[in-house]
Parts: C-alpha cells; sequence; structure tokens
C-alpha cells in the first residue's frame, strides 16, 4: 500500500471534475470517445493508452471521460451517470481513480509520485471494478517518473488502465510510447469551433481567440475567462519594440510574468513557429516580408538560430509551472528575442 504520508506530500489537488466532464462531451471529441467504447465493449481497451493533441485540444478531457465510463459498471455505451461509481467519480472520490499532475509549487511529476501511482495500482480494487489512472500532462514526468511506470504498463494488473494525455508526443520516452496505443485527438475546423464557443457564454472575439490558442476551443475559452483578447497586438507590439535599444526589458519581462504568463509562453513558441515555416518555404521570388533576414544568403544557419531559440521557449513553457523565477525567465527570452531580431534588422538593413 503506497504511503500516505507521500501521497500527502506528492500529490495534486485535481481540478473540479464536473466542468472537464462537460467539455468531454464536445462534439469533435465524440469520434475518438466513440472508438474507444466500442474498443472497450469488445475487451479490447489497451491498458496503455496515450492521447495526443495540441494544447488545450481536449486530450486531458477525454482521458477524464474515459476513466469515468471505465469505472461505471452499468451495462450499456457510455457511462450511467446514476450508479454509486458515477457518482463517486463525479465528486471527486472515486477510490479506484488516480490523477496524476504537477504538485503546487513544481515544474514536474515527481518519481516518487509515480512510485506511489505504480503502488496503488498494483493493489486490488477496493470497489471491486476497474482502476484507472490519468497522468495529465504526461510530458511533465522526467525519465525517472516514467521508469518508475514501466512495470505497470509491462505487467498490467487486471482491469488497470493508465491513461497519459500529452501535446508533446516527443518528450515521451520510446519504452512509454512503444507499450501504449497512441490515439491523436483532432481540433475541429474553425467555424465549429467558433460555433461550440459561441454557444458557451457571453459574446466574445472567438476568432481572435482561437487564433491566440492556435485553433484550439478549451484554450480559447480558458483565455476568454482570463480577459486575454488583447494579448495578440500586445505581443506583436512588445516585439516591435524588442530590437530597440532604449526598450526596458526588465520592466517588460516583470509585467508578461504577473499577467498571463503561460499564455505568453504559448505565443512567443507560436510566433516563432510560424515565422520559422513561412521563412523556409518562402524564396527571392515571393514578396514576404516575415523576418525577410531569414531569406538569401545565410539563411539556414539564421534558420538553424531561430530553431534553437524555439527550443528555449519550449523549454521555458516546460519550466514555467515549478517555482523557478518567472520574471528572470522572461527577462532572458526577452534579451535573446531582442537579440534574434536585432539581427533581423541589421541584415535587412544590408
Amino acid at each position: 500500500m503506497a504511503d500516505p504520508e507521500l501521497d500527502q506530500e506528492t500529490d495534486a489537488p485535481p481540478p473540479a471534475v464536473a466542468p472537464l466532464l462537460a467539455r468531454a462531451n464536445a462534439p469533435w471529441l465524440a469520434a475518438p470517445a466513440e472508438l474507444l467504447q466500442r474498443m472497450h465493449s469488445q475487451a479490447r481497451f489497451p491498458h496503455g493508452l496515450l492521447l495526443i493533441g495540441a494544447p488545450g485540444g481536449g486530450q486531458a478531457e477525454l482521458g477524464l471521460r474515459l476513466a469515468a465510463e471505465l469505472l461505471c459498471r452499468v451495462a450499456g455505451p457510455g457511462r450511467c451517470g446514476r450508479c454509486a461509481d458515477c457518482l463517486l467519480f463525479d465528486a471527486g472520490n472515486h477510490p479506484d481513480f488516480r490523477w496524476l499532475r504537477v504538485a503546487a509549487g513544481k515544474k514536474e511529476i515527481a518519481i516518487a509520485q509515480a512510485r506511489a501511482l505504480t503502488g496503488q495500482l498494483s493493489m486490488r480494487s477496493y470497489r471491486g471494478g476497474a482502476k484507472v489512472a490519468l497522468v495529465d500532462p504526461a510530458e511533465a514526468m522526467n525519465v525517472h517518473s516514467f521508469n518508475a511506470l514501466l512495470k505497470t504498463l509491462e505487467e498490467p494488473a487486471e482491469d488497470t488502465y493508465l491513461v497519459l494525455a500529452t501535446s508533446r508526443a516527443d518528450r515521451i520516452p520510446r519504452t512509454i510510447a512503444s507499450r501504449c496505443m497512441r490515439l491523436r485527438v483532432p481540433l475541429p475546423e474553425r467555424g465549429a469551433a467558433q460555433a461550440w464557443l459561441a454557444g458557451m457564454g457571453p459574446q466574445r472575439d472567438w476568432e481572435a481567440l482561437l487564433a491566440l490558442a492556435n485553433g484550439a476551443p478549451f484554450l480559447a475559452l480558458d483565455y476568454a475567462e482570463a480577459g486575454l483578447e488583447g494579448i495578440d497586438a500586445e505581443m506583436r507590439e512588445a516585439l516591435a519594440r524588442a530590437a530597440d535599444s532604449a526598450a526596458d526589458l526588465v520592466a517588460k519581462a516583470k509585467s508578461w510574468a504577473d499577467h498571463a504568463p503561460a499564455a505568453r509562453l504559448l505565443w512567443l513558441e507560436s510566433w516563432l513557429a510560424r515565422e520559422l515555416k513561412a521563412a523556409g518555404q518562402s524564396s527571392d521570388l515571393v514578396n514576404n516580408n516575415r523576418l525577410p533576414w531569414l531569406r538569401g544568403p545565410g539563411r539556414d544557419t539564421k534558420i538553424r538560430s531561430g530553431h534553437r531559440l524555439l527550443d528555449r521557449v519550449r523549454e521555458a513553457r516546460r519550466l514555467a509551472g515549478g517555482s523557478l523565477n518567472l520574471q528572470l525567465l522572461f527577462e532572458d527570452l526577452l534579451v535573446s528575442v531582442a537579440a534574434f531580431l536585432a539581427e533581423g534588422t541589421q541584415r535587412a538593413q544590408e
């Protein structure tokens, strides 16, 4: 049995179940959910499942829905919503469900959490049914945490299921991914996403919010609730001034660290990825004023420099949830971005 003191130190309090379960009924999640329901009804449901999607695309919500359905023992597709197992799950108190997340003040899922989960899944079910664990986000685990889960995947106990939700499949070790069924969670078409968002509350600029969220409706909804409609224009203005030697990067870093740092990091990643893609596909025959200095002589070297910066932004996104100093993180990134843009301005002038 897992050490209760260890659990107390390492468990992250899960968010409320009901709102995320309601999201899981979104229409674009219906097809993957139905596929997995059929596999379950045919006794072909995998013991390890890797759900892959864009940030805010719904893989965590789908994982939660699957957990609820696996724990419900009333015959029929989906879950009944009325039995004792469903009521316990909805209340966040089902003893055979574990939700492994990053603990408060930490930047990753620790090995102690993974070991505790492995111990819990090796035990008999409290209620005599299935045991389910959802790891979200799975990319927050380190190599030692992943290794701690290998035994569960290699020798799963009867009616034991491990669901990993991730937006970074490249960070999942092959030893883990090869022992899981991989399922990509799709994003809806832009029109369908806007229609769904329009029914979720007061009128907002959903087109702008969806663009900010890279087409992920759940992330756009989160951004709307946080009042981030204007962040795109704000970030573009900040970058336009970043190469200016008179720009106060320290003040800007503090502002970003204090207000929506996760959204800003995702914006930086998306912006840089788009610019690098456009530069890689462009030619001198096409009028492309996006970072034009990335074209022409030495382009490959400059694009490689851009990809190194992109890797740093992605690593910053991974670290931003921990206890590190966010202002220092943004100061470092802003200095690098400013140097990157300043180089571009100089080359464009040349």
